[in-house]
């Protein structure tokens, strides 16, 4: 017996050894300054045995690797200066105790009856989580989460308020271990005081499939959970605003900006309100509204994995174009459901008014000519939405996970277009004409899902999983286009029904949609590292078109019913090795059938083979992925319904009753890299996509009009790759971000019935580099260049390029405690095009902030907007067979006053 005794003691002093961690610290003096060459060791508790010890480098680090778990004191020396011990525990758990900084105190000082606490563990590793002590951060009075989080080590946030740990995007923020205002992270970090946080967790937040089956699948889901001191649950928190001011032209109306964000956290509810009402152009609430809440200071760049590539990565145009009138609200509301159980509701408001005056130009490419369009339009315009929405979710027992949603919605518009357009035509041909257009629509429909997992038996990783999903939309629209001077023939062909013709049209136009679908899967574990994944599932699409079209004595009718059946099952193989690292490859076999009827009557039948890969590898530094799938595409009742859509310029669209399904492929990579110690991060992204019986254009030429049908092509391509690279610069206190993005589509098409192929091609580059003054000002300078270009690929048609420069400088200063001085300006050229001549235009930003109000966050703010009064907004953009520039009016010059209540 007191053999098995010592051999137990022996195996578990083994063991308890076999648990290691890594200590590290930075040494500096009371003024901050690191000390090179200071020692520390590390001393057992219980008999003061030396376990580990370690020297400061020339930066004023030190590291001690494989610490037992156990309780020690943590002495560190430096000639002529002293600290106290400083006890420190390392648990079986631990892996990495990142201590910050020790501050080393004269010689003597400790005697002078000064007592110095000792130091905080700010960063400890258990596990896969990290976890960051937040009172061992300091943050200024004031201070929000958003600020204790850029402190944190491995921590940053961008102009866009992207949070990444590690140069990996964050992709939930949690707090109290749940889920807040349907992901929405900035809602909280810029609202939230910093100091009501106790810890920051940051780990790989299992899906319900891998806490089931025990097995990982592999894929990125970092997540930060913000655990709140007690003292602040249950408390309201968020900011109320309210401000007005004066435009530069006095015949626009007074500015007027008023909202606010309102929130409160408790251990079971969680609610979140936000609102806005302005004519300062922040329209929309899940778009640009949305990202309204989430201005940040503007530090970093801009993270994609590839992205638009004509969206720019610190440029909002401005404006919104043209005169608006916003109102958007919304509610968030969660609530825990016994101990396993989650209910979230959700409710959005969203109306908008719009004015705006525009020139629109487009350039035709041809075989031999070129089509040059001109509109200009006065354009006022009303939307509106309402949508509510549920989500519960239930672990029923530690194998199973039963997760349900839904959504109701209505929308609705009223549009009213006044456009005089003129075309123009290599061979002398032209066409002027006016055309008035009223459009009325509204779309009620909703949404439901449900999803099921569960683990069969106690073996790892078989398991059952079943989900379904149903929605309804029924969308009705009517239509009134008013056309004078059109020089149109009317025995021209083609003569498509809904086209512009002089005089007045109706159209009605109704469309009903519904979509069910059903899943279910199956994992059997082959061995401990291969796995075989089974699934069987249908899906039942309808849409149900009625439109109606009236000229005169003319009226016409298309009815048109579309059904889409299918039934698919596949399986896969799935090998995991290493950690996290994993190959896929399999197939589905769909069976499927499209059925018309109606004014037409047509049934076909389709077989499809749809293959899959997937291929990833992590690192302790980088991820690396490779995807291939394939998928089908199903036409939808517009573009199966012949009566046309016209619009003011002269684009009129019309559907095929012929198409049939396509084919799309569709390969990506994507690649990311860190070295939080060197300060460099990179990413990259490649997607490939090739179509069999694509949906292609038949373009045709009237001397008024442009007619696009939707018809079936041989194949097309569309590919593209972005680039990304951030590096920290230590001597300007800042970084260096440079991106790039590119793209381009090759298709068939028939251009006035001749097999043509059309190239877009449009990349963009960015480089911008900040450097930071301290925590809250900053200079930022960057360029982007931007190329879009259209073509074919003969000989004969000439290529349509523009070219767009962005020159940008952009800082923050913090002038005192109460003043805050913040500008931006951006200068765009537009390089001469073959349908438009070079345009400059500079838009200059300037605000004062002044925060009197020392123990509280309230403050005003003092704005002036597009202060050279350009009034101008530009875009282009290049699209099959067309390039085009839009030229809108904004807001103009104005100023505004805001004051901001926090509570």
């Amino acid at each position: 017996m007191r053999h098995l005794t010592t051999l137990f003691l022996l195996l578990s002093t083994c063991l308890a050894y076999g648990q290691t961690a890594e200590i590290s610290a930075t040494v500096v003096d009371t003024t901050g300054t690191t000390l090179p060459g200071a020692n520390a060791i590390l001393l057992r508790t219980s008999d003061t045995l030396l376990t580990s010890f370690g020297t400061t480098d020339t930066k004023g680090e030190f590291l001690m690797e494989k610490v037992p778990a156990g309780e020690y004191l943590l002495r560190v020396s430096f000639l002529g200066f002293e600290r106290p011990d400083q006890a420190i525990t390392v648990t079986a758990s631990d892996q990495y105790l990142g201590l910050g900084e020790l501050t080393m105190y004269p010689a003597g000082f400790l005697l002078s009856g000064v007592e110095v606490t000792a130091d905080r563990i700010p960063i400890r590793m258990k596990g896969d989580t990290m976890l960051y002590d937040a009172g061992a951060f300091a943050v200024g009075e004031n201070a929000k989460v958003e600020d204790l989080l850029r402190r944190l080590p491995g921590m940053s946030i961008d102009a866009n308020g992207q949070l990444t740990w590690r140069g990996k995007p964050v992709q939930e923020i949690m707090i109290n271990g749940k889920p807040f205002f349907a992901g929405n992270a900035s809602l909280v970090t810029q609202n939230l005081d910093a100091k009501a946080i106790k810890n920051v967790e940051v780990f790989d937040q299992k899906s319900d499939a891998e806490e089931i089956t025990g097995v990982e699948d592999g894929e990125e889901n970092t997540t930060v959970n913000l655990e709140m001191k007690d003292e602040f649950k249950a408390k309201v928190f968020g900011e109320l605003y309210a401000g007005g001011g004066v435009a530069s032209s006095d015949e626009a109306d007074p500015r007027y900006d008023a909202g606010g964000k309102l929130f409160r956290i408790s251990d079971e509810t969680q609610i979140g309100i936000l609102g806005t009402i302005n004519n300062v152009n922040r329209v929309g609430f899940t778009g640009d509204e949305i990202r309204g809440f989430n201005q940040s200071s503007g530090r970093g760049g801009y993270f994609s994995w590839g992205g638009d590539s004509g969206e720019l990565p610190y440029y909002d145009g401005g404006q919104t174009p043209g005169q608006n009138r916003s109102i958007a609200t919304g509610i968030n509301f969660g609530r825990s459901i016994g101990e396993n159980g989650q209910l979230s509701l959700d409710y959005t408001l969203f109306d908008r008014q719009q004015t705006q005056s525009l020139t629109q130009r487009e350039a035709f490419t041809r075989a031999d000519q070129e089509r040059q369009i001109t509109s200009v339009q006065t354009d006022a315009s009303s939307n509106y939405s309402h949508r509510l929405g549920f989500e519960y979710e239930q672990e029923l027992d530690t194998t199973s996970r039963l997760s349900m949603g839904g959504a109701g919605f209505l929308t609705g518009n009223a549009n009213r277009g006044l456009a005089r357009t003129q075309i123009r035509n290599a061979d002398g041909e032209s066409s002027d004409y006016t055309v008035n257009e009223l459009t009325d629509g509204n779309s009620p429909g909703g949404n439901l899902y449900a999803r099921y997992n569960r683990r069969l038996g106690s073996k790892a990783g078989r398991t059952f999983g079943a989900n379904f999903f149903s929605s309804y939309r029924d969308n009705q629209t009517d239509l009134e286009v008013l056309t004078e001077g059109l020089n149109e023939d009317p025995n021209a062909t083609p003569a498509f029904v809904g086209s512009l013709v002089n005089g007045l049209q109706f159209q009605d136009r109704r469309t009903n949609s519904f979509n069910f679908s059903g899943q279910s899967s199956y994992v059997e574990p082959l061995t401990k590292k291969l796995g075989l994944e089974t699934e069987v599932g249908y899906e039942y699409d309808e849409d149900e078109g009625n439109f109606t079209f009236r000229l005169n004595e003319q009226r016409t009718t298309n009815l048109l019913n579309r059904r889409w059946t299918a039934v698919q099952a596949g399986g896969s193989l799935v090998y995991r090795y290493g950690k996290n690292n994993n190959v896929q490859w399999g197939a589905d076999f769909q069976r499927a059938t499209l059925a018309l009827s109606g004014d037409t009557v047509r049934e076909a039948s389709f077989n499809y083979l749809l293959p899959n890969f997937n291929y990833r590898i992590r690192s302790e530094k980088g991820f690396y992925g490779l995807r291939y799938n394939a998928d089908v595409q199903v036409p939808n009742v517009s573009q199966l319904q012949t009566i046309a859509r016209p619009s003011v310029t002269g684009r009129v669209t019309v559907g095929n009753i012929n198409l049939e399904p396509a084919v799309r492929h569709n390969f990506s990579a994507n690649t990311w890299y860190n070295d939080q110690f060197r300060a460099i991060s990179a990413n990259a992204y490649v997607y490939g996509a090739y179509t069999d019986n694509a949906f292609g254009n038949s373009l045709t030429f009237t001397p008024g009009q442009q007619v696009y049908q939707t018809i079936n092509v041989s194949h097309n391509w569309n590919y593209g790759l972005y680039l990304g690279t951030t590096i920290g610069m230590d001597f300007i206190r800042g970084e260096l971000r440079v991106n790039g993005n590119g793209g381009s589509s090759r298709g068939q098409g028939f251009v006035d019935g001749v097999a043509r192929t059309n190239i877009t091609t449009n990349y963009s580059g960015t480089v911008d580099v900040t450097t930071e003054f301290n925590d809250k000002s900053f200079l930022k300078a960057g360029y982007t260049y931007a190329r879009n270009s259209n073509r074919f690929d003969d000989a004969e048609s000439q290529d349509i390029v523009t070219v767009t420069h962005d020159i940008v400088t952009q800082f923050e200063l913090e002038l005192t405690e109460v003043w805050r001085f913040e500008s931006r300006f951006l200068y765009r050229i537009f390089e001469a095009a073959a349908f438009a001549g070079a345009t400059n235009i500079p838009d200059l930003r300037a605000s004062f902030e002044l925060r009197p109000f020392k123990t509280k966050s309230h403050y005003f703010v003092i704005a002036g907007e597009d202060l050279l009064n350009q009034n101008t907004i530009i875009n282009r953009q290049a699209q099959a067979f067309v390039t085009s520039e839009t030229i809108s009016n904004g807001l103009g010059r104005y100023l505004l006053a805001t004051f901001h209540y926090s509570l």
